[in-house]
């Protein structure tokens, strides 16, 4: 009986220690739990963007404050957002009614028409290794197609061993006061056009190849005629991108997806339904 009262005692001790660890770790749930970013930070300011808050930060906003997945830079007061190895300024205001934010090429000068120093199509989209993606080019909004609009279109540079003559084409040695644009290098001779829109590869032409990829978001009516003019406020108007998805889960559970509604309400939905 004694030694029965030995091993009931020893396996009661056992049991009490390990209820006892039990209890520490439910009332101590933040001992393992990485720290969050704060998302209630004042806002931050670069030139004429006034409104850098979560999930935007700038770099040198502290550690804790927005998500470091969203952070841009103030240089010479202008906020620039680096995407995919481009560098871009951020345009106006960010737009947390309807999560995008519309940036522009660096290389694109206000007061004549140039071309982006980067290219930047659907497919550098692809290439991201984060999930959920960080940026999209669509708005995350419930249509009757169940389909997401893009917030963008885009525009192609292509250089051509042969003068084109298309509508569809623009020539872009008629936007300069001088015939630079008309070259590749100085070996060879090319004639450089742009296109707006969709580009199917019967478009590109035997003698013509393409150069850049660009998006823009300027709104602009069905005329298929272009000029120098629409190119270079297209060019200067930038693109939009969305960053719904990206933060998705700040308001829905995993598992699910979010989108808008026609208030521009975050919806949450489970994938499939």
């Amino acid at each position: 009986m004694a030694f029965l009262s030995t091993s009931m005692a020893r396996r009661l001790s056992l049991t009490a220690g390990l209820t006892a660890i039990i209890a520490f770790v439910l009332a101590h749930p933040t001992c393992s739990a990485p720290a969050k970013v704060n998302q209630y930070c004042a806002p931050s300011s670069c030139g004429n963007i006034h409104n850098i808050s979560f999930p935007f930060r700038l770099k040198t906003d502290p550690q804790n404050c927005g998500d470091l997945r969203y952070e841009l830079s103030c240089e010479n007061n202008r906020t620039v957002l680096y995407l995919f190895g481009g560098k871009y300024y951020v345009q106006e205001e960010i737009n947390y009614n309807n999560y995008t934010i519309r940036v522009v090429d660096s290389g694109i000068n206000k007061d004549k028409y140039s071309t982006p120093s980067y290219s930047f199509n659907r497919y550098n989209f692809r290439s991201q290794v984060s999930y959920p993606p960080t940026y999209t080019l669509y708005q995350m909004k419930k249509t009757k197609s169940e389909k997401f609009p893009e917030l963008s279109r885009g525009l192609v540079l292509r250089s051509c061993e042969k003068p084109v003559n298309s509508s569809l084409y623009l020539n872009t040695s008629t936007c300069n006061n001088d015939n630079s644009s008309n070259y590749v290098s100085h070996s060879s001779k090319r004639y450089r056009y742009v296109k707006v829109g969709k580009t199917n590869a019967i478009d590109v032409g035997d003698s013509c190849q393409v150069e850049k990829m660009f998006r823009t978001s300027w709104p602009r009516n069905d005329d298929p005629n272009i000029s120098c003019t629409d190119i270079h406020n297209e060019l200067e108007y930038g693109f939009e991108i969305s960053w719904l998805y990206g933060i998705c889960e700040s308001f829905c559970e995993r598992g699910t997806y979010c989108y808008l509604n026609d208030a521009n309400s975050v919806q949450c939905a489970y994938n499939g339904a």
